[in-house]
């Protein structure tokens, strides 16, 4: 007669066809029965799945997020130096050995980006209120990731940093 029951759960002795239990119980008004392994697949399947797709959609959307950011820092930064980029190219250094001075930059400030988010993910996962669990590879995962979203950021600082005319650092 109550029509907030969400479910019952049911132990069969064991070697009981679990089949054999369920079938008269699917015969009460409005009852679905769910053996062990229906579950299980449930609780794979749809729960759990469609929580990893979330989190994973919310990483892509972190890591463009994070991408944009960096890009944005190193390319102010880069335009804050284009007097003393253009004085490098004045004096004849390599168009490389600049694109490798920004690229180093930007790695550098993932890496430092990276070790400040691990010590802070290590020391508040005790204290948060849901259970986490930090493994070392996604820890390594993360670390690459961090780097290759450094240099494709760095990218559009290294383009502008090439383009400047030496001349530019004897004009004003």
């Amino acid at each position: 007669a109550n029509n907030s029951v969400n479910a019952v759960l049911v132990q069969i002795e064991p070697g009981a066809d679990p089949q054999s239990v369920a079938e008269p119980i699917r015969r009460w008004k409005r009852l679905s029965v769910y053996t062990r392994a229906q579950m299980h697949t449930i609780l794979i399947e749809k729960l759990i799945a469609t929580a990893a797709r979330q989190i994973a959609m919310f990483l892509v959307i972190l890591a463009i997020v994070s991408a944009a950011i960096v890009a944005f820092i190193i390319y102010t930064l880069t335009l804050g130096k284009i007097r003393e980029i253009a004085v490098l190219k004045l004096i004849g250094t390599k168009n490389r050995t600049i694109a490798s001075m920004i690229l180093q930059q930007a790695v550098a400030l993932g890496l430092i980006g990276f070790v400040v988010g691990k010590v802070s993910a290590t020391f508040w996962a005790p204290i948060f209120p849901k259970y986490v669990l930090l493994e070392s590879g996604d820890a390594i995962r993360g670390f690459f990731a961090v780097v290759v979203i450094c240099v494709l950021a760095s990218f559009l600082a290294i383009r502008a940093a090439l383009k400047v005319d030496p001349a530019e650092a004897i004009g004003g």
